[in-house]
């Protein structure tokens, strides 16, 4: 009969637990994991089945020594208890894992609701676009022209100067203050060619010593649109606009009205 090597038996059984993690941790996840510990019961018996056939083969070279049939039942007890021990080890860690994914499932799901709950404060919160201002409104009178006063309402050499003059230059536009039906539009002593525009209520405008008319008796005309063009015609010393305001037939002093009517001059 051969002589045992104790060692190499032994030293085959240290590393039992390390193998078993390593086949145990190798699979997946889901199902896999459920199915471990029926791996593991099979691995305990086949290891179980291998200690009691070396233990049968060691029995029959050693003429069946008690001593050997004591180690083998205690390394068969061993090994049992080392593979539970990694089973359940395994099974916290699973446990653990399934645990941390659970609270991070809860936390995204707690986040989403959060997130939704919040949305319609921060859309109360923003600010409202302030609202694009108004146009201001069309004036409803401006200025027959846009050249400065030269010439003021008032008496001069003895008599009545009745409107005012504005230092056009020939040719120059002459637009009517507001909307209205020309009255006159012909040549009249001392005024010259001269454009009267009626604009109801009994307001009447004068436009006087134009180089040439452009509209005629009837028509209607709207605010700014050009009635004549700037001459010297008529008692004149230069080319110039001779303008006049008419109320109920009088001749009233231009400036204070236009400016009562938000037409400011200069």
């Amino acid at each position: 009969m051969g002589k045992h090597d104790d060692t190499s038996e032994f030293s085959g059984r240290e590393p039992i637990g390390r193998r078993l993690r390593a086949l145990l941790r190798r699979g997946g996840s889901g199902s896999e994991h459920h199915n471990r510990r029926f791996i593991a019961a099979g691995l305990i018996a086949a290891i179980a089945a291998g200690s009691v056939l070396a233990a049968l083969t060691g029995s029959s070279a050693a003429d069946g020594t008690a001593e050997r049939t004591d180690e083998d039942s205690m390394t068969l007890v061993q090994t049992s208890w080392e593979v539970d021990d990694v089973i359940d080890e395994i099974a916290a860690e699973q446990q653990a894992e399934a645990e941390a994914e659970q609270q991070a499932r809860d936390e995204a799901e707690e986040a989403a609701k959060q997130s939704e709950a919040d949305a319609p404060e921060a859309a109360e919160s923003e600010p409202e676009p302030e609202p694009e201002p108004e146009p201001e409104p069309e004036p409803e009178w401006i200025s027959p022209s846009d050249s400065g006063i030269t010439s003021y309402y008032g008496q001069r050499w003895g008599r009545l100067h009745a409107g005012l003059d504005f230092g056009n230059w020939t040719g120059d536009p002459i637009w009517a203050i507001g909307d209205g039906t020309v009255s006159y539009a012909s040549w009249m002593d001392g005024y010259g060619y001269l454009v009267v525009v009626d604009h109801g209520d009994g307001l009447q405008t004068a436009y006087a010593h134009a180089s040439e008319i452009l509209v005629t008796a009837g028509q209607e005309v709207a605010q700014g649109e050009e009635l004549s063009l700037t001459g010297s015609t008529g008692n004149s010393t230069g080319p110039h606009l001779h303008f006049e305001v008419r109320v109920d037939g009088e001749q009233v002093d231009p400036l204070p009205w236009l400016e009562e009517h938000g037409v400011p001059l200069e």
